[in-house]
């Protein structure tokens, strides 16, 4: 390397972006909506040879999940449970056979959690869709109590059950699906509504006076809420590599073979094609106090920032030139165009380079 008053490039690599096309974690909030047929999970009771009871608990609450969305194409690929903690309504179930016998039962309100059984929970981004039985629903506090007489079977049996001690639970039952409904985007962010429908299943048997009997609990939960994921800007680099014809090619390549590195030609506000030359830093000589630099930028403006930097002696770091030495500033700001000149002192000899960024 020569010393100040001579021409010299250096490339700073400034890459940490997203690629398009990459899953984003966010978690979301969701509330279990107060909406006809959903929410509302059916409890049968099926004694022998009495009439089947039923009656509807109307769950309530939030379930907090975690997301891996697409914010390219707005795809969902994982919907994981994180904490569901959920209430279900009293019921009261109750039904007689005149001369056969009769049976009544009520619940205090109910507790249940859901739960994703081996996170991550995998969702088919086509279509929404995921296999509920990835997703468990437990009813895990509240009581359920009565009596069920049955003559012609000598039972008279009172029915006292404490989901506490033994929690009741299943899996979902068929196919759930996730929604995405785009609510909102900044050039760092988009939103999103939310609505997830998970169809569940319970089946248990109670034991009285020998005597199984089947209760079963079926519904379909529809939970909504907003979602935000942090997104970041294509990298602009990459987007002039796609419109260059380079796609893939890196900025410390040269593509052109022009000696100029790829990152210097764009961040200049040049196509791939274009002769860096007539835009890089040139001597302008010296004058008695000062040695002076210039650069003619195109104009249509530079592309990303451009620092001068100098040392005098390479063995130790380059330090940013003070902005003051620099017409435009240090660094120069996209989208300068036009003439920039550069002055150094006359009594100081080193080494001046020109750096894509900051210099950070």
């Amino acid at each position: 390397m020569k010393p100040a008053g001579s021409l010299f490039c250096l490339l700073l690599l400034q890459v940490s972006l997203i690629s398009p096309g990459s899953a984003t974690p966010t978690t979301a909030q969701l509330t279990a909506v107060n909406e006809e047929n959903f929410n509302e999970i059916t409890l049968e009771f099926e004694p022998p040879v009495l009439p089947t009871g039923e009656d509807t608990t109307r769950i309530s609450g939030t379930v907090e999940i975690l997301l891996e969305i697409d914010p390219a194409t707005d795809q969902v690929s994982e919907m994981t449970i994180v904490e569901g903690e959920i209430e279900g309504s009293p019921v009261e179930i109750s039904g007689s056979t005149f001369f056969v016998g009769s049976y009544s039962l009520e619940s205090s309100i109910l507790g249940a959690t859901l739960a994703t059984l081996e996170p991550p929970g995998l969702v088919d981004p086509n279509n929404g869709e995921f296999d509920s039985s990835q997703h468990s629903f437990t009813v895990t506090s509240g009581t359920l109590g009565g009596n069920i007489s049955v003559p012609l079977l000598s039972m008279d049996q009172d029915i006292a059950f404490d989901f506490v001690e033994t929690p009741v639970g299943g899996t979902g039952l068929g196919a759930g699906t996730v929604t995405l409904t785009p609510t909102g985007a900044t050039p760092t962010s988009k939103s999103y509504e939310v609505v997830v429908l998970l169809p569940i299943a319970i089946a248990e048997t109670f034991e009285a006076e020998g005597v199984e009997i089947p209760i079963r609990a079926e519904g379909t939960a529809k939970l909504v809420g907003p979602a935000t994921i942090e997104i970041e800007p294509e990298d602009p680099f990459v987007a002039w590599t796609v419109q260059s014809g380079i796609a893939g090619a890196t900025q410390l390549e040269d593509a052109n073979g022009d000696g100029v590195p790829n990152g210097l030609q764009w961040a200049l506000g040049l196509t791939a094609s274009d002769s860096p030359f007539p835009h890089l830093l040139r001597s302008d000589g010296t004058t008695a106090a000062t040695v002076d630099f210039s650069l003619a930028l195109p104009d249509g403006g530079t592309a990303a920032p451009l620092t001068v930097v100098t040392t005098t002696d390479l063995e130790v770091p380059f330090s940013v030139l003070g902005t003051a030495s620099v017409s435009s500033g240090n660094p120069i700001p996209r989208g300068t165009a036009g003439s920039v000149t550069i002055t150094l002192p006359r009594e100081q000899r080193g080494f001046v380079q020109l750096v894509v960024g900051t210099g950070d």
